[in-house]
């Protein structure tokens, strides 16, 4: 099997929600996730100036931009708790990105028409992942903006385009060094 027809076969899978913890709700564990025939990439955490993201290995061996860590106010745990917890909804959540995958719940909301959905812009996970996967192409600054302002994104793509374009950026932009006088 290619591996297209896996990630075709894996998009058209759902992933029950088995997990409940004390939460109130039911989510899909990476446990679920795997056991349903996805492979889990390799992720780490990438700190930047403002936030923590799950960054994880692409298919072509690339690392890239995942969910956000959003840490919770939890009553009666401590800090390391929160964030433990926060970790986890992230790598679940950017796997779930990575490999276009949507849950149960998640799989029954995107067969509602679209004014059960609060009018909200439906994030279309293939068009995120094509438009970042053109971004190792642009080689200036110049393009780079240009390539922004062509796209003419609506506020949801923007939120999660936006660290990849940030990103790319940094990279394009010539490191400038200190350089102080000596007399």
């Amino acid at each position: 099997m290619t591996e297209e027809n896996k990630t075709a076969r894996q998009a058209e899978s759902t992933i029950v929600k088995n997990a409940s913890q004390a939460y109130g709700y039911k989510y899909s564990s990476l446990a679920d996730i795997a056991k349903a025939g996805v492979a889990i990439p390799k992720m780490r955490i990438k700190p930047t100036e403002e936030d923590d993201y799950i960054e994880y290995l692409d298919d072509s061996g690339e690392w890239q931009l995942g969910a956000k860590i959003v840490i919770p106010e939890m009553k009666g745990s401590n800090a390391a708790q929160a964030y433990g917890s926060a970790l986890t909804y992230a790598r679940r959540y950017t796997v779930q990105l990575a490999k276009s995958l949507a849950c149960d719940d998640d799989a029954k909301i995107e067969k509602q028409p679209p004014q059960k959905q609060n009018n909200k812009t439906k994030i279309d996970f293939a068009k995120l992942s094509q438009i970042r996967g053109k971004l190792p192409l642009v080689k200036t600054t110049e393009e780079l903006e240009t390539y922004w302002r062509k796209l003419n994104l609506s506020p949801e793509y923007q939120k999660q385009l936006l660290p990849y374009f940030q990103k790319r950026k940094k990279e394009l932009e010539p490191e400038t060094e200190n350089i102080s006088d000596v007399e």
